[in-house]
This record gives structure tokens, sequence and C-alpha cells, in this order.
């Protein structure tokens, strides 16, 4: 009997060792200089943490938001630039068994510099968010990959107090709800946030006429939302002020309860970018770049508030906990670098490694 409970121990342990030391792989979305430059596919190793490329797929200019479909057989990207008819989307197709990547097709936008970019739930369709132009496209796509010309644009009109930056609507995230049917549209240059339904069965799509138009603070510059996974709180960073806004969700209503400052000096041009919970949603985090340069850790058991600061590199834009979240990798724009942090699990606290890898100009990371 003991020897039996004993080699029950041993085989727990070798499993649980094996399942934590986990190779993983992440599509990094980028801003290109020339045509040998593009999306940055890395493979992360949770048991060495090394980080390495594994290949550039190209053809594209400024992939800087990059998406992949649950089976990862499909990568769609927005391509950050303006003209005419904006920038585009473009998709591509996975062969696991050649590791190619296949360029399928691309659209305009119809608003320039487009900057987020997500699949509805059930992968009919492609949503893009154009900063510059101030509106939100949706594009049909197939179980292919292959895209259909947008079908839906709403386009927003406005601006708010900070005239240098809040000149015009400016879309900067587009979230789903865990468990409605409803988007949620972050408005930097508005200081909104729309919440809008949806009907994957409709050919509309979004049912805007629905909308809700929810205000934030004026001047704070609403960039990016992430809800706890009942969806009854969003996170958001304000950009223009660094700050996060804790809302809570509650009956089609956002209500924001507490703002928490990421910086010590209070500012009306700030650069606070990223948000992200820890999987037992016992801590936040957020990059802020310009001047600061930082990941903020922050303890939301008790009372909410910053519990570190921890340098990275220049204008940390993206970061992404591993599965295991022992682990966070943050893309610092302006040093060209993926670097890796450790993370501890009790105490959420992160520590600097000597591991990262060369990338021009990371923005954005998609797990695949």
């Amino acid at each position: 009997m003991k020897k039996s409970l004993l080699l029950v121990s041993i085989l727990a342990l070798f499993f649980n060792s094996c399942s934590s030391n986990k190779n993983y792989s992440f599509l990094v979305g980028t801003y290109t200089e020339n045509a040998s430059q593009g999306i940055n596919l890395i493979n992360f190793d949770s048991k060495t943490n090394l980080v390495a490329l594994e290949k550039v797929i190209t053809g594209v200019e400024n992939p800087s938001f990059v998406i992949a479909n649950k089976s990862k057989t499909i990568v769609v990207t927005v391509e950050e630039t303006a003209s005419n008819d904006g920038g585009k989307v473009t998709s591509f197709s996975y062969n696991k068994s050649s590791k190619t990547f296949t360029k399928i097709n691309s659209f305009f936008t119809k608003g320039n510099h487009p900057c987020t970019v997500a699949f509805s739930k059930n992968e009919n369709y492609v949503l893009v968010g154009n900063y510059s132009g101030g509106n939100l496209s949706v594009f049909p796509i197939d179980k292919f990959g292959k895209l259909s010309e947008n079908n839906q644009l709403i386009q927003y009109e406005g601006k708010s107090v900070n005239l240098d930056r809040q000149e015009n609507p400016h879309v900067h995230s587009v979230v789903f709800h865990p468990t409605e049917n409803r988007i949620f549209v972050t408005d930097l240059g508005r200081d909104v946030i729309e919440i809008i339904p949806f009907d994957e069965n409709s050919k509309t799509f979004l049912q805007d006429k629905n909308a809700i138009t929810i205000d934030v603070p004026k001047a704070t510059g609403p960039r990016h939302l992430f809800f706890n996974k009942a969806g009854t709180k969003a996170f958001v960073t304000f950009e223009l002020t660094n700050q996060i806004g804790v809302f809570k969700y509650n009956n089609n209503k956002l209500e924001l309860v507490q703002t928490i400052d990421l910086t010590d000096d209070k500012t009306k041009n700030g650069s606070a970018a990223e948000v992200k919970l820890s999987k037992d949603e016992k801590f936040l985090y957020a990059s802020v770049r310009g001047n600061d340069n930082f990941i903020a850790v922050l303890q939301l058991e008790n009372e909410i508030r910053v519990i570190q600061k921890i340098p990275t590199g220049k204008s940390p834009r993206n970061f992404i906990l591993t599965n295991n979240d022992k682990t966070v990798l943050v893309a610092s724009q302006l040093s060209n670098t993926v670097s890796v942090f450790n993370r501890d699990l009790k105490t959420g606290l992160l520590t600097p490694t000597s591991n990262e890898i060369f990338v021009n100009k990371p923005v954005y990371f998609c797990e695949f």
C-alpha cells in the first residue's frame, strides 16, 4: 500500500513538472520599415525561460495587431496604414503540417490607422477599429479564412476636451463580453465606451441602433479594456491621465467605482497602454510608456492598489501572461525587444530576467 502511494506521488510530481514546463508560441504584431519585416512567430520555453524567433511572415505593412482563430488555422492582421480608403485587414491560412503561412486576401478598412481587430464569437466576422478614422468596420470571413468586403461601417462623430489628442473620435479597442452578446468599444477621442449588442445570424451583425454610450471622465482617454471571467467587472486604461478605471458591469450599464493612478505625477498627455488580469483574478497588470516605461502590478483583494512598478524597455506596449501565469513577456516598441519576466504566483510580483530577443518595433502578442 505504501509503495503504491509512493508511486502515485512520484507520478503526480512528474506530470505536474511536465505540465508546468511547456513551449509556447506567440505571434507578435509589429511596425515595419522594410519588406523583410512583418508578423513575428516566436517560441518560448518555460523550462529554460529562453525566447527565440521561429519565422517572420512578410507581405504586410505595419501588422500591428494580429489575431488567430481558435483552431490556429487562420491568422488575421490589420495593416496600420492610411490612404483614401483607410488601412487594411489581411488574412492568412496556416498549415500545421508544413508550418507555413499563406496570404489569402486583403480589404481596405474604410478608416485610417486600424489599431484593433477581433473575431466574433462564432468566428463568422472580423471587427476592425480604426483609430484615425474614428470608425468600426465589420468583415464577414469564411471557415477557410477568406474575407469579404465590409458589410457594416459605424462612423463616430465628436471630440473631447484635450484638443491635442481628442480632436476626433479614436476607436482603440473592441472587446467581446464574456457571457453576453455585446461588444465594448473604447473611444479615446470622445471619452466614451460604446456598448453594442450583436447577432451572429443577422446580415448586419452589430445592432448599433440599440447601442448605449457610457461617458467616462473628461480628458482621460479610454484605451484598452479587460473583463473578469464573470463579466461583472471591467478594467480600463485611461491613457491620457495614466490611470486605471475600475468599473462594475450589470444590466447593460458600466459604473465607474474607482480610479487608480499609475504614475505619481498628474498628467493630461499620458501614455498608459495595455491592461491584463491574472487567471486567479487577484492581480492586475498595466503598461505605461513615455517617460516612465514600466509594468505596474496592482493587487485586487481588499484595497486595490499599485504594489510594484518594474522597469522595462522603452515604450512597453502589449504584454502577455503565459498560460501557467508564471511568466510575462513584454513587447517594448522603441527598444525593439521582447523581454521575459518571471512572475510569483502568490505575490503577483515580477522579476526581470536577462532573456530577451530583438523584434523590430513589437506592438502586440497573440498566443499561437
